[in-house]
């Protein structure tokens, strides 16, 4: 029988299990919606146990088209952050509460006010949003006392599978980093639980694990219900972000990944936690010897989504493409930020106010030119996330919706002078746990090794000279530029905002 692992993937949109051979070669997948509710504006929750039951449908879709191949370990990855709560039996409390959710934005003001978050920052090594779990974990305690009283455990989202799969409560080190772990010292820190008011929250964390260390075996329960042989060993597994970026063949320090998508993540793994922490960004945890600084950037394909839809309905994709081509470097003198979200940037700075705006139009320019400018306004967001991470990103694996543009793969080239490739493949993240959980029940010797080897890339992009000069003079006017809008973006969200009130209109600020 030929061994295979499985891993899982458990993401905001959907939830996806694939089964890879030893060498990471996908055999087969499964894919369901995840189930989302959003019980009130800004408030984005997800039903546990019905994830429960679509992720063991994924599982057991895929065990049944295996034949007879030995499943030799399950790997799980999911979505970060957010708050996933147990009671003492191991039910849920209530819904959890999502990364995306933005009930606790007002802690993030008060925590900055106060110093919380520069002390939280000081010893994670990484910066608050209103969906860690941390203030969270404050808003239900102020919100929804009895939710946090009969609370026994905090788990992320691949906590609670690895839960139903092991009847295990265990977390990794990569999503306890944001907000519970002491960098440094890869355990959980004292000091956090002191620095808010969530009663014995310390006492809701549970026991911690690498993530290639086999946490627990398939129970019977979970073997009936997913189809899955009762023992298979179950690792850890990683935070999805770090998870995906293994599955695209970075994997030890010095590598880098992006993913450009809604958002635009873009990461590199070190060797230890960086010496000097620059930008609003994430430090996480996968090792005693492996690290991954991560900048997350609203700057996403949503930009080219919105250009295309408002100023070229008519043209598909293919004759954007075209089009934007035939413009030459910096969109004839058009300079693009491209801060489209409506909360604003979270990385490599963090303003809610922050919007997107053209800098140098004129009678002259065309729409084709616009759409320039909005392509290279979202490849230098995503340098200006490398030059916040401060390490040398000379090639930068690739996925997500926006590495299947051709022009986009040789702007990021050029903007960031570094290879761009992008891996053969879709389901990295569940290609990187399963091979993950290869490494740990020991079916293969060297995980690093493994993933070098055996990951094909696709499309690969060379940086051009020519171009990267012309870019590094773009990218510094990009930056200055945008570094002097901070007063006139807040200003105008308080003016937006006084004016809708006198008006009664409803719109965005």
């Amino acid at each position: 029988m030929e061994p295979v692992l499985v891993g899982v993937d458990a993401g905001t949109t959907n939830i996806k299990t694939a089964a890879f051979t030893l060498d990471g070669e996908e055999v087969t997948q499964a894919t369901r919606e995840t189930p989302l509710e959003t019980p009130r504006d800004g408030w984005i929750e997800q039903d546990m146990t019905a994830t429960w039951d679509r992720t063991a449908a994924t599982i057991r879709e895929v065990v049944d088209s295996l034949g007879d191949a030995q499943i030799v370990a399950l790997g799980v990855t999911g979505q970060g952050d957010g708050c996933w709560l147990l009671d003492e039996t191991g039910d849920p409390v209530r819904n959890a509460i999502l990364w995306s959710d933005g009930r606790a934005a007002g802690y993030l003001d008060e925590w900055k006010d106060d110093g919380t978050a520069d002390r939280i920052r000081g010893i994670t090594g990484s910066d608050l949003f209103a969906g860690v779990a941390l203030p969270i974990l404050q808003w239900l305690a102020d919100n929804e006392p009895g939710t946090i009283a009969a609370a026994d455990t905090v788990l992320f989202c691949k906590d609670w599978i690895k839960y139903r799969c092991t009847g295990e409560r265990v977390m990794d080190y990569s999503d306890a980093s944001l907000p519970f772990l002491d960098i440094e010292g890869l355990e959980y820190s004292a000091e956090v639980p002191d620095l808010v008011d969530v009663p014995g929250l310390a006492d809701l964390l549970p026991p911690l694990a690498a993530g290639s260390d086999v946490i627990g075996t398939v129970t019977d329960a979970a073997a009936d219900r997913t189809g899955l042989p009762a023992g298979t060993p179950v690792v850890s597994g990683l935070i999805d972000i770090a998870a995906s970026a293994i599955g695209c063949g970075a994997v030890e320090p010095g590598d880098s990944s992006s993913v450009v998508g809604t958002t635009s993540l873009n990461q590199t793994f070190l060797s230890s936690p960086p010496a000097e922490l620059t930008g609003h960004g994430f430090t996480l945890a996968l090792s005693e010897d492996l690290y991954c600084r991560s900048m997350a950037s609203m700057a996403g394909t949503p930009n080219l989504d919105w250009a295309l839809s408002e100023l070229t309905p008519e043209w598909d994709f293919a004759d954007a493409e075209c089009a934007v081509k035939n413009v030459p470097a910096t969109a004839k003198g058009i300079l693009y930020h491209p801060y489209l979200s409506a909360s604003g940037e979270r990385s490599p700075f963090n303003d809610p106010d922050a919007r997107g705006q053209f800098v140098g139009l004129s009678p002259d320019h065309s729409r084709a030119d616009v759409l320039r400018a909005v392509y290279e306004g979202v490849a230098l967001a995503m340098r200006d996330c490398y030059e916040h991470i401060e390490t040398d990103a000379t090639r930068i694996r690739m996925s997500g919706g926006g590495a299947r543009s051709d022009l986009w793969g040789q702007l990021f080239a050029d903007c960031i002078d570094a290879e761009i490739t992008v891996p053969t493949g879709e389901e990295f993240g569940a290609r990187g746990v399963a091979l993950l959980a290869g490494a740990g029940v020991d079916e293969i010797d060297d995980l690093a090794s493994t993933v070098r080897e055996t990951t094909t890339y696709e499309r690969v992009w060379e940086p051009r000279d020519r171009y990267v000069r012309i870019y590094d003079e773009w990218y510094d006017l990009y930056r200055e530029t945008y570094e002097q809008m901070g007063a006139v973006w807040h200003e105008r969200a308080r003016t937006v905002e006084r004016l809708r009130d006198e008006t009664g209109l409803s719109y965005e600020v």
